[in-house]
């Protein structure tokens, strides 16, 4: 309120009372605030996450390989669920468990799906053995092969350059598929979510039909018709398949932070 007592300028163009830090927000301002308060806050305490995975060894609280840098702290409650970020909510998973607590399709269930108090339990029961018997885990291996689920993501990296090589005239190499087998093999493409999978196999199926056009006309005099004629064919394939490799790598990525 004014001296005189109406209202003030800030008042008059909608602004509320400066708060205590004597900034003056608009209400729409305390509301973009708020939210962004709440998006800072989402995140577990870095220095609580570096006492937990010292706890853990770097191990993961699941399966117990040890993982190196290739681990995430994810939500034993999901957040959606009331989960919340303090650290006792948290347990330090690898990769590829990380993906199986996220997989499971409420809508077509099909397993065991991993809920919130075994996650707790498994958490509890590998922390209290890290510090019973800190001795076993000297002599245990130490394996930080990369999982199927990152080594796709990698994969997709590598396929992503090799689509953005200049044309027909320069031949790099093949799309490569040898992890996409052997996610297949492990069962780690079936964990995933339906889009996810589509994704992958629509990308996959482009890249090994541009590999066959290419191994097809390599089989003939380069200068050919039939030479130029597959080179071309793969030629439109290996540009159709850019667009899907990248599709297919952002929909793992998101599906690998999922929380």
């Amino acid at each position: 309120v004014g001296a005189g007592g109406g209202l003030n300028e800030h008042q008059a163009n909608g602004a509320v009372a400066p708060d205590r830090s004597g900034v003056i927000l608009s209400p729409l301002a305390r509301g973009s605030f708020a939210t962004l308060a709440r998006q800072i806050n989402m995140a577990f305490s870095p220095e609580k996450v570096s006492e937990l995975l010292a706890q853990c060894h770097r191990r993961c609280c699941i399966c117990h390989r040890f993982c190196g840098v290739k681990m995430e702290t994810d939500h034993i409650r999901p957040q959606a669920e009331g989960g919340t970020d303090d650290i006792d909510n948290a347990i330090p998973v690898c990769f590829e468990c990380h993906a199986e607590i996220h997989s499971y399709n409420d809508k077509h269930p099909r397993g065991r799906k991993f809920r919130p108090e075994e996650l707790s339990t498994h958490k509890k029961q590998w922390l209290e053995i890290c510090a019973k018997y800190p001795d076993a885990l000297v002599s245990a291996s130490r394996n930080i092969d990369v999982g199927p689920v990152q080594a796709l993501v990698d994969e997709l990296e590598f396929n992503g350059r090799v689509a953005a090589s200049p044309g027909s005239d320069v031949l790099g190499c093949l799309f490569s598929d040898d992890q996409f087998r052997r996610a297949i093999s492990s069962g780690s493409v079936s964990m995933l979510h339906d889009d996810v999978r589509s994704a992958l196999l629509e990308a996959y199926f482009e890249m090994g039909s541009a590999n066959s056009f290419i191994q097809a006309a390599l089989q003939h005099a380069k200068g050919s018709n039939s030479y130029n004629t597959g080179m071309g064919v793969a030629s439109e394939r290996i540009k159709k398949a850019a667009g899907l490799i990248s599709a297919a790598r952002d929909a793992l990525q998101k599906f690998l932070q999922t929380e």
